[in-house]
């Protein structure tokens, strides 16, 4: 299937604070899946821990482009043999806040396209209660 995951939310939040959210490999253990080698660093390759996308429990994944705090984009597989799709975040500042840009792309097996199409708004979700913890910014 041809996934094309894309999302646009207002995190009442400075850019700063959600870029840390989401360079943070704790950070991103919170609100996304288990990760203990992820950097901020293009080239940089790690693995995010899940029950759900393969039959082994791992994504693998790479930073392929960085333009901090405004930009980074991973290839993601999901260790079934086919081609890496790849995830973009993009920040903008609006107001007080931050806009976040999602999108999930490439071709997929369509089980696991599913489970991203269906996932990640709730990660989104998260990412949202992680922030509100970590900064202590009332939303």
């Amino acid at each position: 299937m041809r996934l094309d995951v894309a999302l646009d939310e207002f995190l009442p939040h400075p850019v700063a604070s959600v870029w840390a959210v989401l360079t943070d490999a704790g950070a991103i253990s919170d609100w996304l899946m288990a990760t203990r080698d992820f950097r901020p660093d293009v080239g940089v390759r790690f693995r995010l821990k899940t029950r759900h996308l393969s039959a082994n429990g791992w994504i693998d994944a790479e930073v392929l482009e960085l333009d901090p705090p405004r930009r980074m984009v991973w290839s993601w597989s999901v260790n079934d043999g086919s081609q890496p799709t790849t995830v973009t975040f993009e920040l903008e500042r609006e107001g007080e806040g931050t806009r976040l840009r999602l999108r999930h792309e490439g071709t997929i097996d369509p089980a696991f396209g599913n489970l991203l199409v269906d996932g990640w708004p709730g990660r989104i979700a998260l990412l949202a209660e992680v922030l509100q913890r970590q900064t202590g910014e009332v939303t």
